[in-house]
């Protein structure tokens, strides 16, 4: 199964746990879709200043019997961190290389190797207990990436004094409606439909749901998350991948534009958590927006900063 279907089942598991949504906030300043815009063929890096050869500050830190590997670029507050997704080592793994590349000059930014954990809280205490034995001062920006976003969420809960403004990169969604919506936009099963049709139902709509991923227990932090509720008017960024032509292949072209238009819609909604949300779309669909549309993740972070320092 690929990525992006994983990550849309993981999704859809929550959307069964959950049945409530957060309300009372304002609508987003949304960014619209440009038309006709051709998808990214390989990987446009900023052009930008090298990165230095070795980081400003990196070491590794004991947080309750592991340690949590760390680097650090640039000088300058707020400093941001970033969560990087479920698996993802960014220390060893350069995924985020060409956004450090872009904005080390404008202010410090850090990664960091997260460990194996339970729930979202878990991971939060940890990026907590790291925070508070470097020498770092917060509040900080945290840019999350997929299932990043939960632990970003649930951190923003129980520290909101450590958090200046938090970026969702293509973020793990929580949305009760997702099954619902995306079983209409399906053509009814038929025994002639082509191949491409009946797997790409069945992965997104009756594969069973995963509890788990990796060691995380999704069912437990997905109730974290919920619980953590809404943002207030914290400055907020929601970045979403845009889905493009080639996804979904052999699905008619309208029901593929409908599944890319809910797809976007519970990635949009993640921007109302806050009075002061701002909904962006990367010019790519693929997942990993750090690597193949990095300058908009350098946009919103610089973009906030200079929000941060205005006021």
């Amino acid at each position: 199964m690929s990525n992006r279907r994983q990550i849309i089942l993981i999704s859809l598991a929550i959307a069964i746990v959950l049945t409530t949504a957060v309300c009372g906030v304002t609508s987003p300043t949304a960014v619209p879709i440009p038309e006709d815009t051709p998808l990214p063929t390989n990987s446009p890096l900023p052009t930008t200043t090298p990165l230095p050869a070795t980081p400003t500050t990196a070491g590794n830190v004991d947080v309750g019997g592991y340690k949590l590997l760390y680097e650090c670029y640039g000088e300058g507050l707020p400093t941001v961190i970033v969560e990087a997704g479920g698996g993802d080592k960014p220390v060893v793994s350069f995924t985020w290389k060409a956004v450090i590349q872009g904005v080390y000059n404008t202010t410090r930014i850090c990664i960091y190797d997260r460990a194996e954990v339970r729930t979202s809280e878990n991971a939060a205490r940890d990026l907590h207990a790291l925070l508070n034995n470097i020498p770092l001062s917060g509040p900080y920006i945290i840019v999350a990436h997929s299932l990043g976003g939960w632990h970003a969420r649930v951190y923003t809960h129980l520290y909101p004094q450590d958090v200046a403004g938090l970026i969702l990169v293509d973020t793990t969604t929580i949305y009760e409606d997702t099954i619902k919506i995306l079983a209409t936009a399906f053509p009814t099963y038929s025994p002639n439909e082509a191949p491409a049709i009946t797997r790409n139902r069945e992965d997104l709509l009756m594969a069973p749901s995963p509890s788990t991923f990796g060691a995380l227990d999704l069912i437990t932090s997905a109730e974290q998350v919920r619980q953590a509720g809404s943002l207030g008017d914290l400055p907020l960024i929601v970045i979403s991948q845009n889905p493009g032509p080639d996804d979904w292949r052999g699905l008619d072209p309208i029901v593929r534009q409908q599944l890319a238009a809910t797809i976007l819609k519970v990635q949009t909604d993640l921007a109302t958590l806050s009075s002061q949300g701002v909904f962006m779309v990367a010019n790519t669909s693929d997942h990993f927006i750090s690597m193949h549309d990095p300058q908009i993740i350098i946009d919103a972070i610089v973009r906030m900063v200079k929000e941060i320092d205005n006021h």
